[in-house]
Parts: C-alpha cells; sequence; structure tokens
C-alpha cells in the first residue's frame, strides 16, 4: 500500500499544478477565539477543486467541506456545544509566484454554509447560513497546500479554520 502512495506521489509530482483543474483533499481544525472556543473542536475534511485561468494569477475554487467546532450560546448560560457544519464555498484567489515550487496565495469566498448542534449537520435543528470567508494559504513541494480561512456567518457559528492538504 505504501508503495502505491509513493508511486502515485511520484509520478503526480511534475502535473500537480500544471494542470488547469486540479483536485485537492485535506484535513482542517477549527480555532475558536472565545473563552471555552477550542473545549468541543474536533479534526474535519474538505475537497476543494481548483480552475488555473490561462496566463493569468487568478484561479476559481470550490470547496466543500465538513468541520465540528464549539459554539459557546451566550444567551444559553455560554455553554459550549459542538457545532458541526457542511459548507460549499466557491472562491477567487489571487496566485503570487515564490519560486517554481511555491505559491502564496490570497482571495475570498461566499457560499453556503449547514449548521447544527451536537446531532449530526442535516438531523433536527439544522439552519442554512451565508458564509463569507476570507482566506490565505501556502502551496509547497507542487502538492502540498496549507490553509487559513475564516468562515463569517451568523455570529454563533462563525470560525477560523486551518488545513493541510494534498494537491492531485
Amino acid at each position: 500500500m505504501i508503495m502505491i502512495i509513493l508511486a502515485v506521489s511520484f509520478f503526480s509530482t511534475a502535473f500537480a499544478q500544471d494542470k488547469k483543474i486540479n483536485l485537492e483533499v485535506g484535513l482542517n481544525y477549527p480555532i475558536g477565539f472565545q473563552k471555552d472556543g477550542n473545549k468541543e473542536n474536533h479534526i474535519g475534511f474538505y475537497a476543494n477543486g481548483a480552475y488555473k485561468f490561462y496566463n493569468s494569477p487568478l484561479r476559481a475554487n470550490l470547496k466543500l467541506s465538513y468541520d465540528s467546532y464549539t459554539v459557546v450560546k451566550k444567551a444559553q448560560s455560554g455553554s459550549p456545544y459542538n457545532g458541526r457544519s457542511l459548507s460549499l464555498i466557491p472562491s477567487v484567489n489571487y496566485d503570487f509566484a515564490i519560486s517554481s515550487n511555491s505559491i502564496f496565495y490570497a482571495g475570498v469566498g461566499a457560499g453556503l454554509s449547514i449548521d447544527n448542534l451536537d446531532k449530526g449537520v442535516f438531523n433536527e435543528g439544522y439552519q442554512s447560513h451565508f458564509v463569507f470567508a476570507p482566506q490565505i494559504g501556502f502551496k509547497f513541494v507542487k502538492h502540498i497546500n496549507i490553509s487559513a480561512q475564516y468562515n463569517i456567518t451568523h455570529k454563533d457559528y462563525s470560525r477560523f479554520i486551518v488545513g493541510i492538504g494534498y494537491i492531485f
């Protein structure tokens, strides 16, 4: 199994960022800023499709992510709850090429976040929210992406997310 993974990684190295369309999968982790803001956080995952415009530093993305994070509702005694979210966010990023193997990028996205407390995403009590998402990141070795994104949505469900992904 390890040999198969190494072979796929080796053969795809030359093609990863030279292609117009890339697929990225990775893990993300929400970071809470309020008191008890990290009590119910768990590792989530995401998939991101990217289209690189010809002769342009612009890249269009479509990111689907699942997050499990702390929600602290001040109206309900300030207790932390486990919030779960499924987000679909189209975005546009501007790439700043540092070298042939590394790119810094900044961008913004807007989409939909489906949020729920304690019971999974689509169970009783889920809510849909508009989400605005500024993001920055760094891609290196043509396959590794480290990113930071702040999902700005309903005040109880806004969250800062860091992620690491592999680009195919």
